[in-house]
This record gives structure tokens, sequence and C-alpha cells, in this order.
């Protein structure tokens, strides 16, 4: 690892995972807060006085209560800290559980940054003042660029959990070998339908995140894959406000190459790339303590107890 950089490694065993498996559950508040229209949905679990609550976004498609997010909630509330973690609506009322492929897919990367500050004032609203902020997979990426363009007061921390790698160039060519399509020809599609006020018409039987044959409009597709997309997270550590804690699985298959990937873009000291040994994408079981871990002493040594 460089200098900014350090690698955690835990023992493990049967007695561990014992212990892990006789902690006492912690059942959050399912919450809700209006916005745009839509009921968005989240859970709660609230800090001890003068503690920090820990505003948490998921992934691609995926929800606030989804594994990592509940586990990450309970571990949190177990080291004395209060958590948030919320689901965006992708456009859907009072959405619940992973948003199904084949629906139309109308949302664009960039509506989590609206979502996101409702929820910073539903904690304001509730005499929160000391927030760190969470992504997870893309949701670090979505979280990265909510943290660029917000008030410093807004938190005290920033923490980007298994980011995507940084764009290689090769992008075009995996597209090609997931969906056996050009992913080129496919901007152009959608290039034209917005540039002729069609945006809202699906593009059919596209390749579209993790889904096949997926119906999405030409807004959206662009959204995530067009030449304008912010999917690099570099100038975004750049422009948080905050201390960034950067946190990789050493086992990760989908943000593979990252510790590599972000060199010398970590400034330590108010920025830290942290591996964990053993961990995949998830950080599943024992290792979302160590998730807490790392966050609980980046912010210890970066902002104060």
């Amino acid at each position: 690892m460089n200098g900014a950089g350090r690698t955690i490694r835990r023992w493990r065993g049967p007695l561990a995972l014992a212990l892990c498996l006789a902690c006492t559950a912690v059942r959050a508040e399912p919450v809700s807060l209006e916005h745009d229209n839509l009921t968005l949905l989240g859970y709660y679990e609230p800090p001890p006085a003068g503690a920090p609550v820990v505003l948490m976004l998921h992934g691609t498609l995926a929800h606030g209560d989804m594994e990592i997010m509940s586990t990450l909630r309970e571990v949190f509330a177990e080291e004395g800290w209060g958590a948030l973690s919320v689901s965006l609506s992708f456009g859907d009322d009072g959405r619940t559980g992973m948003y199904p492929w084949d629906s139309v897919h109308r949302h664009l990367i960039t509506d989590a940054a609206g979502e996101l500050a409702a929820w910073r004032a539903w904690l304001t609203d509730r005499g929160v003042t000391r927030v760190v902020l969470l992504g997870h997979s893309r949701g670090a990426l979505q979280m990265a660029a909510f943290a660029a363009n917000a008030e410093s007061s807004a938190a005290e921390a920033l923490v980007l959990l298994a980011p995507p790698a940084p764009p290689d160039g090769r992008e075009a060519e995996r597209y090609g070998a997931r969906f056996d399509d050009e992913l080129a020809a496919r901007v152009r599609e959608a290039e034209a339908l917005v540039a002729a006020g069609r945006g809202d018409e699906p593009l059919a039987n596209v390749g579209f995140l993790y889904c096949e044959d997926a119906r999405v409009t030409a807004a959206a597709f662009l959204s995530y894959y067009g030449p304008t997309t912010a999917n690099d997270i570099r100038p975004l550590l750049e422009a948080s406000p905050w201390p960034v804690l950067v946190i990789a699985g050493s086992e990760d298959e989908i943000s593979a190459g990252l510790p590599a990937a972000l060199g010398t873009a970590m400034r330590a000291p108010r920025q830290r790339l942290v591996e964990i040994d053993g961990a995949d994408h998830f950080f599943r079981d024992l290792y979302a303590y160590d998730v807490v871990e790392a966050v609980q002493g980046f912010a210890e040594d970066t902002v104060g107890p």
C-alpha cells in the first residue's frame, strides 16, 4: 500500500464466528419522507446523545435494507453510533427491494443528489448535527458527487466503500463482452433521441447496468453511459470538503484493481485508503466489523472523538 493506505488483517475462525452470531441484532426503525411527490424509504438506528449518524447509500439498483446495509447499521449501533440507510426511489413511490430489471428504467444517476439532500435535512430536523456519509459500490460515486456540491456543514467525513475502479479505457470492450452489443452505437442512438426531444422514449432490448434486454429511456441510458457521466472517483476525491476514507476488499472482483488505480490520488492525512484482507465486494459477516473499525478510527484521527 502507498503512504496514504493501510491493510487490515484480522484473525478469523470458529470462535470469532460464534461470537458474531451471538450478537443481539438491532432492528432499525423504518422511516420515510416526501420528496418530489414520491415517498422515500429508509431504515434508522438513532444515535446515543452526541454520537454521529452514518448516512448510507446502497449500490446499483439495490435498496437500503440489503444485507450490507442492515449489517453495517447493526454494527455501527453496537459500536455507539447511529445509522440511516436509505433507498433511492429510482422514480418509484415507496420503493422496496431490488429494482426490477424488467421495469422501464427512467432514473438518472444524478437523481441521487436531491434525495440524499432530503435525507440530510431529515436528520437535521431530528436534531442530528454530526453526520458521516457512506456510499457503497455505485452508491459511493453518487455519494461523492453529492458531497462535492454540499455545504461544508453537511457532514464530518466521506466514506467510499468499494467504489468502482476509475475508468481504464476498456469500458466499451467490457460492455460488448457482457451484452454482445456495441456501446458507441447505443450511445449515438440515445443521443439522437435526446437531441430530438425524445429523451423519455425507451430503447428496446439494450444492455443496461446488470440487466440484459432492458427497456431504458434514452436520457437514462446517457445518464449512466454518456460521455459526461461522472464515473471517475478521482476528481470527486479532490472536490470533497471533508476527509475521505476509501475502503477496498482484497478479494473484490467487482471493483478489482481499485487500490492500484487510485495510486497517488489519495492525499494523506485527510484522505486514506484501507484494504481489508480477505473481504469481497459486500464485506459479509465479520468483515463488516473491519469496515466500522476503519470508519470510526479514521473519524477519530481526522475529526476527533
